[in-house]
């Protein structure tokens, strides 16, 4: 799936809870005295974020199975990225949504999703001005579009493990799913309406009899 067509998806998902949508050889890096071969897959997401396409195929195609390394330096870059630069954010997450394995990728994820709120795409730290342009056309959604693409990426997590149980003939909920659903139930503790709103009816959709 796209990640513009997730973008549609979170979306709807709001929607549904209350009825309202918004409308040659790598270079190397340098860290400390040690100089480090750059990851062709951190270079190829670089390019992509710079091209600022989101229908780019390669973000469906190319990082699937990404490497222990990849991840911690996919993690990093998310870090050293301006909080403001919403979708970038949000693209990294959805990359790391897809290669959801251990421990540590959960851990960011919570991270991420029960981050403090982002008010204003010019600055996170400050609401637009009453009356402003930026107030008249920011929305929610955007302001939290990185928590609300975790949540997203989480809940696949849960339906193909859920659509494996089934395959396997009732086999046991796995740590994966697991997670998943203590994510959702951390995240309706957000202060973010969009985001409480999206993990309470993830929540519900996935509560077990």
């Amino acid at each position: 799936m796209k990640r513009a067509g997730l973008i549609a998806g979170v979306l709807l998902a709001i929607a549904a809870t209350d009825g309202w949508a918004a409308s040659s050889s790598p270079p190397t890096r340098v860290s400390g005295h040690a100089a480090e071969p750059a990851s062709a897959k951190l270079e190829e997401l670089e390019t992509i974020l710079l091209s600022r396409n989101d229908n780019d195929p390669r973000l469906d195609l190319d990082f699937n199975g990404l490497s222990t390394e990849d991840k911690r330096l996919f993690r990093k870059k998310y870090r050293e990225i301006a909080a403001e630069k919403r979708n970038e954010r949000g693209t990294i997450v959805y990359l790391l949504g897809k290669n959801l394995l251990t421990s540590e990728d959960w851990k960011f994820f919570r991270q991420v999703a029960l981050e403090p709120p982002c008010l204003s795409l010019s600055d996170c730290s400050k609401k637009p001005a009453p009356g402003s342009d930026e107030e008249a056309t920011g929305d929610e959604v955007t302001l939290a579009y990185p928590s609300l693409v975790a949540l997203r990426q989480a809940a696949r997590v849960v339906e193909r493990s859920r659509a494996d149980r089934v395959s396997a003939q009732g086999a046991s909920k796995g740590g994966a799913e697991k997670a998943a659903l203590d994510l959702f139930a951390a995240a309706k503790n957000s202060n973010i309406r969009a985001v409480n709103r999206l993990a309470g009816s993830l929540d519900k959709k996935f509560a077990l009899p």
